[in-house]
């Protein structure tokens, strides 16, 4: 069951609406334009953590649910002993791997370092939008220059 092109774009589609869904219902609560708004880096993490989701099943996906079946289809080979020595390496939901032997690995080599790269990229959202959260908040607690006192402060 290898996942072809067209595969992963009827997989995507989902998370292409969802991540589009996401940006639309932010832009529309914003109240100014801008990208650096909380809204919008929570709204990019989002995202960001959806594809990367969706990268692992692909990945997941691509042995199918057979190893060897899957490897003697598409190489022509199933190396059993070194299969029978790494068994549970494949077995892992981290790093993805679907090995036929030492040298074939069924799971692209493009899965992997891309849902790090993806999770990195939401957490560096989510850390964006708490900073910008805390800023915001902060500067609407600091009074103005002219020494004004914020409403419900006593003299």
């Amino acid at each position: 069951m290898e996942t072809s092109l067209t595969g992963a774009v009827q997989l995507w589609i989902p998370t292409a609406l969802v991540c589009a869904a996401v940006a639309v219902a932010v832009r529309r609560r914003q109240r100014a334009p801008g990208l650096l708004r909380a809204s919008s880096m929570a709204a990019l993490a989002c995202i960001a953590f959806l594809n990367a989701v969706t990268t692992w099943f692909l990945g997941l996906a691509q042995p199918g649910l057979d190893i060897e079946e899957s490897c003697v289809s598409r190489t022509g080979s199933f190396d059993d002993t070194w299969n029978a020595a790494h068994y549970l390496e494949s077995q892992r939901l981290f790093p993805l791997h679907a090995k036929c032997g030492a040298t074939v690995d069924l799971v692209p080599a493009w899965v992997n370092p891309t849902i790090v790269v993806l999770l990195l990229l939401s957490g560096g959202c989510l850390c964006a939008a708490a900073f910008l959260t805390v800023r915001g908040f902060a500067r609407r607690r600091v009074p103005g220059p002219t020494g004004a006192r914020l409403p419900g402060t006593s003299a």
